[in-house]
């Protein structure tokens, strides 16, 4: 009895809230902390945090600040989660509230609907209260869930890890990354990487138990929040043993701009030159290009690209045309700088192309031929 009244008044303390609070739907059964003060601070602050929630996490002020990093991961699958339709609307149900530490609660909470008389689980999500004064601050569980996991440092990238990671693989990354980066004149940012051995179980290590929108979905998802000064990933293990330094290429690129704005020859004749293609590096993809081309003074490389030709490497058929935008870049970056190299990028249609290749380099179509194969012997000669 004493429980129902106590649910009662911190219903009334809810409600005295603004209109755009969500009301957070407390069953008679939930046990909240004894003390009916602390019970209602916890509630009004839970409320508060959930309707921040749905704004920008960098303002929301009822975030526990020393484990903001790890709880913008959560705030970023909550955001917006209330609604899903225009007629369809979840409410925030409270399911457990258990301390766990002292002024410490672990929290439980589902979004619920209901469609056709039937519920409907949209998600279900963990947090920690963590006391401080009159109020409570909430975070995920991550960095709980991960308290005896090891950790290790590469440059600015902090890993965490249960029993081992590829030392020398999160060290290519960092170089590849920073390699291209500086190219692309981003900033090095502090980067925290959780990595995983089952997806499986990642994203409830930080609070997020179930979500529709995964559903049939149980692997290959990268978890990941960029803020203005860090960022901060959960990923399988295996992208960071396997990860493709092609494809770091892009990915960094997609920091900057839209792929879908560039010259895609050139975007993908830069990650060939620098990161070869489906795991085979820029030197033996162009022993395969040599080889398979069969090219010779009578080739019309002009010819070539309009037809779209290809090489195979073991299961994927690679256009010749992304290796002599290769070697333009190349060519280009070595004379001029990235700079130039980044204006090419940028001439996405085929006369904006043209027009820019012979700015920079004097190459025409009625000179291609005669300087590409300049630009090939240059690399047959190379590799001799």
């Amino acid at each position: 009895m004493r429980t129902t009244s106590l649910t009662l008044l911190l219903f009334l303390a809810v409600c005295s809230l603004s209109s755009q609070t969500p009301i957070l739907n407390i069953s008679a059964e939930i046990k909240l902390p004894k003390d009916s003060l602390d019970s209602q601070h916890l509630i009004s602050s839970l409320n508060k945090f959930l309707v921040a929630a749905q704004a920008d996490a960098k303002i929301n002020d009822w975030v526990y600040q020393p484990e903001f990093l790890q709880t913008t991961l959560l705030l970023d699958e909550i955001e917006g989660i209330e609604k899903k339709e225009d007629s369809l609307f979840y409410t925030p149900t409270l399911l457990d509230v258990s301390s766990i530490e002292n002024e410490q609660y672990l929290i439980q909470i589902a979004y619920i609907s209901t469609i056709n008389e039937t519920p409907s689980l949209r998600a279900n999500i963990e947090l920690i209260a963590h006391k401080v004064k009159d109020k409570f601050l909430f975070s995920s569980p991550l960095v709980r869930n991960t308290k005896h996991w090891k950790s290790t440092s590469v440059e600015n990238y902090r890993y965490y890890y249960r029993d081992t990671m590829d030392l020398q693989k999160a060290i290519e990354y960092q170089r590849l990354t920073a390699f291209h980066d500086k190219k692309l004149k981003i900033e090095p940012k502090n980067t925290t990487v959780y990595l995983f051995d089952d997806d499986l179980i990642a994203q409830h290590y930080f609070g997020l138990n179930y979500k529709l929108d995964y559903n049939g979905r149980g692997s290959s998802i990268v978890w990941s929040v960029q803020l203005d000064n860090q960022d901060i990933y959960v990923i399988n293990n295996s992208r960071l043993i396997e990860f493709d330094p092609h494809d770091l290429w892009h990915n960094r690129l997609s920091q900057v701009t839209s792929r879908r704005k560039v010259n895609h020859a050139v975007d993908e004749g830069i990650a060939t030159l620098y990161g070869g293609s489906w795991g085979v590096n820029w030197e033996d993809m162009f022993t395969e290009f040599q080889n398979q081309i069969q090219f010779d003074k009578h080739t019309n490389w002009l010819e070539l690209r309009e037809q779209k030709s290809y090489f195979e490497t073991p299961g994927h058929k690679n256009p010749t045309e992304f290796m002599i935008t290769a070697l333009f870049v190349k060519k280009i970056e070595k004379e001029l700088g990235f700079s130039a190299v980044w204006e090419l990028l940028n001439a996405k249609e085929e006369d904006a192309y043209f027009k820019t290749l012979e700015k920079l380099t004097g190459i025409t179509k009625k000179n291609y031929n005669k300087e590409v194969w300049k630009l090939v012997n240059e690399e047959i000669t190379k590799k001799i």
